[in-house]
């Protein structure tokens, strides 16, 4: 097998920042690109089979109906109603309205083949009256009022905690917060007098608007068991809260759906462990694509998490692709995650045991990958570019970053550490000390980052020194087009207030200080970048000759076989490997 090609992130990388990637690594998926508008054909095109004795719903279903047959589909609350636990049921393609349903037993959700289905929490509103300048609905029975606290909410979009939405012909409405405000492309809903105003023209215009909250509940009881539930090719909508949200399930398998406008989650996992999360796409929800609480041993891989935090909830706070917290063992692999207006991946308060490999991070406005008061992961063969920051560590301890490509983000790697610290006793038996330690960075490409530094692990907070943060630093190489561009390679703490940010302009100069860094390579003053095809547009494989090539440290064997690449031999430098094994 040729490493050099990995094609998840080949494939993430032909497009553009301002296109909604919908192109995923699942084998025998069509997939059509998207505008961000929640529409039919944005639905991936899937082929599963249909076994016998299946129950059939469809947009028009009656409960009167069989079920047992494309020709007479039942309602999707009556099939889940009827249907045993271990049964399959079948989506006709086209648009649901009015689904709300607890899923209580094991089932198997799926597309008929090659259909669309889109279950859409919005409702289409007719009945529109002129008033003034603007057009109002009356009767309207819907509210959606914030029920998270102040610290989501980012002062400049007071609005995001509100999860009501608005479409016209597709196109999201921005909420605003008193009728006079209503202008053209924007809507209000007056809750006390159940009222909705908009500020176009209805008039020969689909308008759509949210009514419900949430498509599927899954909750485990000790009535109830929806463990190993499929749900598969479906599409998820317009729905207030999640799309699908999960409470202490475990084994689920969500598979090849398409999460898009939906109020604050695509999908939200609560003490929900073991879920298989493979082929999907989240795009443009409110807050998060996917959020985790004790979200053990989720696997996530091959998704597309991009344009989330489209309401802008506070990005220090909480946004994310995708944000987990008190956590074990989760794998994220081969995913695009890009333009999130807000950190991409998040791990987050105690999660530990992480393995976040293969991924393409590009573009979100906050961190690439962040992992925050946590301990023990693996971050290794990821393409990070033009982030914000590109791998951040924070308060957090025995992270192995191995193998990343880290390109023209803000600053590619960051460590830092403050005086928050975990007092939970048995966190801290367990290395969850929320005390930055113990970091081994090795085999990494640090190229042309955008501000003061490729490599940052100042630490004015404490003035504790580097060195304790950061076990070992070697093998990596650096490279700036021009050596005034960042200034500095690297920013480093050596332990007194006032040496707590020494600021290297060279490589050379922090090898001779720290000691840190003996096998590395920097190269500077270049004008084309030696290691990769093309930066510039964005092709990080290694060009023929890359001096990165055969170049790093062998792999310890956990590392090797997340990668898939030996153990025991040297290895290119980087995420994309030109060796073949």
């Amino acid at each position: 097998m040729n490493r050099n090609i990995n094609c998840q992130q080949l494939k993430g990388l032909l497009f553009t920042k301002a296109l909604l990637a919908l192109v995923l690594a699942a084998p025998g998926v069509a997939v059509a690109a998207g505008s961000g508008t929640a529409t039919l054909d944005d639905i991936k095109n899937t082929n599963y089979p249909i076994p016998a004795g299946a129950y059939y719903v469809a947009p028009d279903g009656k409960d009167t109906n069989t079920g047992n047959s494309p020709n007479s589909p039942m309602s999707v609350a009556k099939a889940v109603q009827s249907a045993p636990a271990g049964s399959t049921i079948v989506f006709r393609g086209g648009t649901y309205r009015n689904v709300e349903t607890d899923i209580t037993k094991k089932l198997t959700l799926q597309a008929y083949p090659h259909e669309k289905p889109m279950l859409k929490g919005s409702i289409e509103v007719t009945g529109w009256v002129a008033d003034g300048s603007t057009w109002r609905k009356d009767g309207w029975n819907y509210a959606f009022a914030p029920n998270v606290g102040s610290e989501y909410i980012d002062p400049n979009y007071p609005m995001a905690g509100y999860r009501d939405m608005t479409f016209i012909d597709g196109v999201s409405l921005k909420q605003v917060a008193s009728k006079a405000a209503v202008v053209p492309g924007t809507f209000y809903v007056d809750y006390a007098n159940k009222q909705l105003h908009i500020g176009d023209n209805p008039a020969g215009k689909t308008v759509e608007a949210t009514a419900l909250e949430e498509a599927f509940d899954m909750i485990e009881t000790r009535t109830f068991d929806p463990s190993n539930t499929v749900v598969r090719g479906l599409g998820f909508a317009h729905y207030a809260e999640n799309g699908i949200g999960l409470l202490k399930t475990s084994d689920v398998t969500l598979e090849n759906n398409t999460f898009v406008w939906n109020g604050v989650r695509g999908v939200h996992f609560q003490q929900s462990s073991d879920a298989t999360v493979r082929g999907n796409i989240f795009s443009y929800n409110g807050m998060h694509g996917i959020r985790g609480s004790w979200a053990h041993n989720m696997l996530l891989e091959d998704n597309t998490l991009s344009y989330n935090n489209i309401e802008r909830f506070s990005k220090p706070y909480t946004a994310a692709g995708i944000k987990v917290i008190n956590t074990n063992g989760v794998v994220w692999r081969r995913n695009l995650v890009e333009s999130n207006f807000g950190t991409g991946m998040w791990l987050d308060v105690s999660s530990t045991n992480a393995t976040v490999v293969n991924n393409t991070i590009r573009y979100n406005e906050n961190m690439g990958v962040m992992f925050e008061i946590s301990h023990k992961a693996l971050m290794a063969g990821n393409v990070a570019y033009n982030n914000h920051v590109g791998i951040l560590l924070s308060n957090s301890s025995s992270a192995r970053v191995y193998n990343n490509t880290l390109s023209k983000n803000n600053v590619n790697l960051v460590v830092k550490d403050t005086a928050r610290n975990n007092t939970n006793p048995e966190e801290i038996a367990a290395g969850i000390t929320w005390i930055a330690r113990d970091h081994v960075v090795k085999n990494n490409i640090f190229s042309n980052g955008n501000e003061g530094k490729l490599f940052d692990a100042s630490n004015c907070n404490t003035d504790e020194r580097s060195d304790l943060m950061i076990a070992a630093s070697n093998y990596n190489a650096y490279y700036r087009t021009l050596s005034t561009k960042p200034r500095n390679v690297i920013r480093w703490s050596l332990g007194t207030p006032d040496q707590c940010a020494v600021l290297y302009r060279t490589l050379a100069a922090f090898q001779s200080a720290t000691g840190y860094e003996a096998n590395s390579l920097a190269i500077d003053n270049v004008a084309t970048n030696p290691f990769f095809v093309d930066e510039t547009n964005e092709d990080f494989h290694l060009k023929s000759g890359s001096p990165a090539i055969g170049r790093g440290e062998a792999l310890p064997p956990e590392v090797a076989n997340a990668l898939g690449l030996p153990s025991g031999v040297k290895v290119d430098l980087g995420a994309l490997q030109a060796t073949q094994y």
